[in-house]
């Protein structure tokens, strides 16, 4: 099975996801600096969704570069995936416009919880279809980063839940930055494919 078409209509989806997020983004009909402040709520969350969602396609690029095959289970898994991350703009619409009330936010970090759980999942498949001493089963044995992001989503909506949204909406942005650390042992498995096929 090739893996080429499922890459790129993983990519298509994520490119029409991001698409309906940016439709989302009100334009003032008031030209004053006031009633651009007054929408900053809304560009902020589609601005860090964004950021998320390319995290995501370019996690979901690195992770199908190392793989060498797909079946049909690992091609319903990534829907499940897909589907996770299709709730993203629902959730950044009803956070933004809500200005980061408890329950909006609570959601939003919800929607990110689980779609943690489906790329973990998916991982995981990819591994099971892979032998023990391929070079994608080592260089995916331990899902630290993940875990880590499961954990936060999940703190960010406990917190505001108990009233503090913002503080919430702050734990999931910073969560976003660890992800752009490069993973080095994925990129030295990369490289010493590269040279074997040489």
């Amino acid at each position: 099975m090739n893996k080429n078409r499922l890459e790129a209509f993983s990519d298509g989806v994520i490119a029409i996801i991001i698409t309906i997020m940016v439709l989302e983004l009100k334009i003032p009909h008031n030209p004053t600096w006031q009633s651009y402040l007054d929408v900053y709520p809304i560009f902020i969350s589609y601005a860090l969704s964004f950021v998320l969602l390319g995290l995501y396609w370019s996690s979901h690029h690195h992770l199908f570069e190392t793989v060498s095959k797909v079946n049909n289970k690992i091609l319903w898994l990534n829907m499940l995936t897909l589907f996770c991350h299709s709730l993203i703009p629902f959730a950044t619409a009803s956070m933004g416009e809500n200005s980061f009330a408890s329950i909006p936010v609570a959601i939003y970090a919800a929607v990110l919880f689980i779609a943690n759980v489906s790329y973990l999942i998916l991982v995981n498949g990819l591994r099971s279809l892979h032998s023990s001493d391929s070079s994608f089963h080592k260089a995916y044995k331990g899902h630290k980063i993940i875990y880590t992001s499961m954990a936060v989503n999940a703190s960010a909506a406990i917190v505001s839940l108990i009233g503090f949204p913002k503080t919430a909406f702050l734990l999931i942005a910073l969560k976003a930055v660890m992800w752009f650390i490069p993973n080095h042992r994925i990129g030295s498995y990369k490289t010493g494919e590269d040279r074997t096929s040489k």
